[in-house]
């Protein structure tokens, strides 16, 4: 697939058949240079390698895990959030006039809505504060503690702009992995065939949701769970994984620690990684917490590939980025939003270009640092 004198590199999709003679066996290996390529044995390996052409066509690439790159990215979507978002959220930037206390305070219905079951933790908004002020006292005087007004300042920060910031991250990705470097992503020992984004249900109870009262009386809702997107990315032995940067508002609080993947102070960046090590552990997990309704794949979209020029001229390709969210999300962008998206887009694509040229991900942990953040009432079972 060409792309504005780049071709983007569709991987292998399924691996269900030696290359050379075509035998469907349960155990084939890759090559090991390029992983293009299929065999059920050595022989077939070699026949192909002298004879099939494979000597002039295979480049040798570098695979890098999900498992290690996934932090950084979320580091970045975290950094995306302060970058040229000209109307910050109204939470935190008028003092908190009630007590939304995790455990404590019960949820409302919404003010204005019909619905008596369309309830969420009420969040009532007064006078103007200074950006000094966030998670101080004099924003919000009645918190619990410390650690509750921190939680929910964040939880405000990363409310809203899932489909954004989910995007972003696949179109640099289809950038850094798929396009003339000699890198690709892999999750374990399994290339990954496809990735882009999910959009569906997302399963969180009412006490769980943050909706604004203004204070001119106006609402404003949180983050809809009905309307969540996410990442999806499939191997080649089908296997699918869900990487999450929007969840951490509805008070699924995990995160990771971004000190090996960022120079910037941010402590910790919100992330849930649906991996087999969590499938295992949580039978069923993913299909209790997502209703996907459809799926857009970014690695195999012509428009995405024809949208991907040299990083000085990305903001030329702007028009036809905007064109292919509005598709996706059904309705037109606004003011804020092409404001906003061609930073975004740019500063994506050059700290994850620079962090895989550079070859930072090879000084990332296998493990990153992760944690939950819990309420003071909620305790954590292990098993």
């Amino acid at each position: 697939m060409s792309a504005n004198g780049f071709k983007v590199h569709i991987p292998l999709q399924r691996v269900e058949e030696c290359y050379t003679c075509k035998k469907k066996a349960e155990k084939l290996s890759f090559c090991s240079s390029c992983w293009d390529r299929v065999y059920c044995s050595p022989e077939c390996q070699n026949r192909d390698w002298k004879e099939g052409g494979h000597k002039k066509e295979c480049v040798k690439i570098q695979r890098v895990d999900l498992e290690i790159i996934y932090p950084f990215l979320a580091s970045l979507c975290y950094l995306c959030r302060s970058l040229s978002v000209t109307n910050p959220h109204p939470g935190l930037t008028h003092r908190i006039i009630n007590s939304p206390n995790p455990g404590i305070t019960l949820p409302e219905p919404i003010p204005g809505s019909s619905d008596m079951e369309d309830q969420a933790m009420i969040v009532r908004l007064g006078t103007p504060v200074s950006p000094q002020t966030l998670a101080t006292p004099t924003w919000w005087p009645t918190a619990l503690n410390e650690k509750v007004r921190n939680k929910m300042r964040r939880r405000i920060t990363f409310d809203g702009f899932d489909f954004h910031l989910h995007w972003v991250v696949c179109f640099a990705l289809l950038d850094a992995f798929y396009t003339e470097q000699k890198l690709r992503l892999k999750y374990k020992s399994h290339p990954i065939a496809d990735f882009g984004l999910a959009h569906g249900k997302f399963r969180v109870t009412c006490q769980d949701r943050l909706a604004y009262v203004l204070p001119d009386g106006t609402v404003q809702r949180g983050q809809d769970p009905d309307d969540h997107w996410w990442i999806y990315f499939t191997t080649m032995k089908g296997e699918e994984l869900i990487l999450d940067f929007g969840v951490y508002t509805w008070n699924m609080a995990m995160f990771i620690g971004t000190e090996p993947y960022v120079a910037e102070p941010l402590f910790m960046a919100p992330a849930v990684f649906f991996n087999r090590m969590l499938n295992r552990n949580v039978p069923d997990i993913t299909s209790q917490l997502y209703t996907e309704k459809e799926r857009f794949s970014v690695l195999k979209d012509k428009d995405m590939a024809s949208a991907i020029l040299d990083y000085p001229q990305l903001i030329k390709a702007m028009p036809m980025c905007f064109k292919w969210a509005e598709n996706k999300l059904k309705r037109t962008l606004n003011a804020e939003e092409k404001s906003f998206l061609p930073h975004w887009i740019q500063f994506m694509f050059m700290r994850v270009g620079d962090a895989m040229n550079g070859e930072q991900w090879k000084t990332w942990p296998e493990l990153p640092p992760r944690g939950i953040d819990i309420d003071p009432n909620e305790t954590l079972r292990t098993q």
